[in-house]
């Protein structure tokens, strides 16, 4: 698509990128409302962030965005989930030691 949003982004699955590339997956083309998108806290001002988000919306790349944005959705689903399953397995463990904790 020629969209340069790593070069305004330090992370594109952050706040800013995520909404971004949600919006351009739900049919939004207009580099200006999608920069509006910026979150506070992004250190690109939001003139820079439209001035990279200039491109072609080819439909074959716009596909691969959908398709990529829905394994990171998965990918990060199976991470929480693991994340549970660990956290559940970590809190049934008891410590066992009598008195203090030994000593570090």
């Amino acid at each position: 698509m020629n969209v340069q949003l790593t070069q305004v982004l330090t992370d594109v699955t952050g706040a800013t990128g995520l909404a971004i590339l949600r919006s351009i997956v739900a049919g939004e083309r207009d580099a200006v409302k999608l920069a509006g998108l910026r979150n506070p806290a992004c250190k690109s001002s939001q003139d820079e962030i439209a001035k990279a988000l200039t491109g072609s919306w080819q439909p074959e790349h716009l596909f691969v965005l959908k398709q990529s944005l829905e394994l990171y959705d998965f990918y990060t689903a199976q991470v929480a989930a693991c994340d549970a399953a660990i956290e559940q397995h970590f809190s049934a463990l008891k410590p066992r030691w009598e008195g203090a904790p030994p000593a570090r």
